[in-house]
């Protein structure tokens, strides 16, 4: 027997070890787990529009241009497929493009405020933190435009009575709560009467403690503030998983340059490039309790990579245009393409994030809003809506604004056909450039009477005796006398000494600077493309007749208009 029992006690320790063993290797295996089984598919994912402060659409004269509401829909429907639970949110003037409505204006930016408005109920806006410019037509029309996107305005310490900001939001995006809090640093000055402000750390604070108690899983903060604020103000009000940044207020048409993300503490700031150019992609993976995540898109080498990706899609915009036209010789065509090669092998050396081995973590990319994207036909629908709303109200409101007269002795813009009659093989050049196809551009998308977009398709805006918003008869597309200067008197004449026979190349950018070209854009490139034959160019075969001039007033020029 007691043989027995000591073989019964081996069996027992054996099977114990054994089942320690196994538990070991179970333990360590699930210890593993995080690691080779990291989500891709995030449990929320915010876009982040920051500033967009009137910003339709791009204009401009080249393709693909960064912006565009209904890119920017587009944008995000694609983005379903590899995260389904999204939530959109902005920070900053969303509304108009300056703090001040001109009076002439007024109307036609109303309208374009509410078709961004519409536009935003249409990406499904979840909530947004104003700026100034949105209370540039006042305190009723904030209220109406706020109701038409049908998103939440944010503002804890923003009071007013008229104006009905809260503080906080919760949403619940595929099961997990995220609890919003904005504020705003605004100059009371600008402000409407009755509206107000409190300091942005207290109650942004206080704004933290009641998502807290609600049991929000993701804590953002939307905040229209200068950056250098909002930066110490995500230091003085910790525990953000994400701050979301905009401009306090915004002015002019001029794009901002892309900012990159920074941790200040464990929060995320992240703040977009103005007029919807980019929206930021924050994908939030949630793997435990707590509000704090994790860098798993290693932002420290973001903004070298963004960098990267700006100067590639640059020049390869470039090469491009190169390619179509003809307009660079082959070997330095050559030269730009292995640049790009060069640029390409860079950026592919930047290694592939990898997420933290256990907890919460996020991942950040800033992505591009273009018309390569496609378009969004519903919110493509208003854009047009609006156009034919502006253009029809234009055309009968501004229709007795006629351009004031040149002084006595001076000359008015005679019209191309003036110029035709002598300047016959210029006029035949001009026929085959873009600037003789300018007005129709505007036509066939019913802008013509767009106050936003009418003086660079003409001759002579709004100058003495020139072309108004309607008053364009004879000066539609961008014809000689918009560089060469008002023409009657060299026309009756035939005087050259009335006229600018060279035109500097700088009048170029009246029309052509960004964001409407790009920041590279080089005004000598785009002069070969407005000289020809018989206009700054020797006709064909007659290269003595070219460098002479062809006598009387048929003299040879070198600029056509607007380069």
């Amino acid at each position: 027997m007691k043989s027995l029992s000591s073989t019964s006690n081996l069996l027992w320790r054996s099977s114990l070890c054994l089942l320690g063993l196994m538990l070991a290797l179970a333990c360590k295996r699930a210890a593993k787990d995080p690691t080779e089984a990291a989500p891709t598919v995030p449990s929320v994912r915010l876009y982040v529009a920051s500033t967009v402060a009137g910003a339709m659409e791009p204009c401009g004269c080249r393709k693909d241009m960064l912006g565009g509401v209904d890119h920017a829909a587009q944008l995000i429907e694609l983005g379903k497929q590899e995260a389904p639970n999204s939530l959109v949110v902005a920070a900053g003037p969303l509304f108009f493009l300056n703090p001040e409505l001109a009076s002439d204006r007024r109307q036609q930016d109303i309208w374009k405020a509410h078709g961004i408005a519409a536009a935003m109920a249409d990406l499904k806006l979840a909530a947004w933190v104003p700026g100034v410019n949105d209370f540039a037509a006042g305190v009723d029309e904030f209220n109406a435009l706020a109701k038409v996107s049908q998103a939440r305005v944010l503002g804890a310490n923003l009071k007013a009575d008229a104006v009905s900001p809260a503080a906080t939001s919760v949403i619940d995006v595929g099961g997990k709560k995220v609890g919003i809090a904005g504020a705003a640093q605004l100059s009371s000055g600008r402000l409407p009467e009755g509206v107000s402000l409190v300091d942005m750390a207290p109650a942004l604070r206080a704004a933290q403690k009641t998502l807290r108690d609600a049991g929000a899983d993701v804590l953002v903060a939307l905040v229209a503030a200068p950056r250098g604020e909002a930066l110490r103000l995500a230091e003085t009000v910790s525990g953000f998983s994400a701050m979301i940044v905009g401009k306090p207020l915004d002015r002019g048409e001029g794009n901002d340059a892309p900012t990159p993300p920074v941790l200040v503490g464990e929060t995320l700031v992240v703040q977009a490039p103005n007029h919807l150019q980019s929206m930021a992609v924050v994908d939030l993976f949630v793997r435990e309790d707590g509000v704090t995540f994790k860098d798993g898109s290693g932002i420290e080498a973001q903004e070298r990579k963004e960098s990267l990706e700006r100067r590639i899609s640059e020049l390869e915009t470039r090469i491009e245009g190169w390619k179509a036209k003809g307009a660079v010789k082959i070997q330095d065509l050559n030269a730009r393409e292995a640049d790009l090669r060069v640029l390409k092998g860079q950026l592919g050396q930047f290694e592939k994030p990898v997420a933290p081995p256990s907890g919460n973590f996020f991942r950040y990319d800033l992505r591009d809003v273009r018309e390569t994207l496609g378009s969004n036909q519903a919110v493509y629908a208003r854009m047009r809506d609006y156009y034919k709303r502006v253009n029809d109200h234009n055309k009968t409101a501004f229709k007795d604004r006629k351009p004031s007269p040149a002084p006595k002795g001076q000359a008015t813009f005679a019209g191309i056909q003036s110029c035709a009659e002598c300047h016959e093989e210029a006029y035949a050049f001009w026929k085959t450039t873009g600037h003789a196809k300018a007005y129709e551009t505007l036509v066939v998308d019913f802008k013509e009477f767009n106050l936003d977009c009418v003086s660079c398709h003409v001759t002579g805006y709004e100058r003495p005796g020139g072309s108004t918003v309607t008053f364009v008869e004879n000066l539609k597309d961008v014809q000689c006398e918009e560089c060469h200067g008002a023409g009657s008197i060299h026309a009756d004449t035939l005087e050259a000494s009335d006229i600018t026979l060279e035109p500097s190349r700088a009048l170029c950018s009246k029309c052509h600077h960004p964001p409407h070209v790009a920041d590279d854009w080089d005004a000598g490139e785009a002069w070969e493309h407005i000289i020809g034959p018989g206009h700054g160019k020797p006709l064909e075969g007659d290269a003595k007749k070219g460098e002479e001039g062809s006598g009387g007033a048929k003299h040879s020029g070198t600029g056509g208009a607007k380069g």
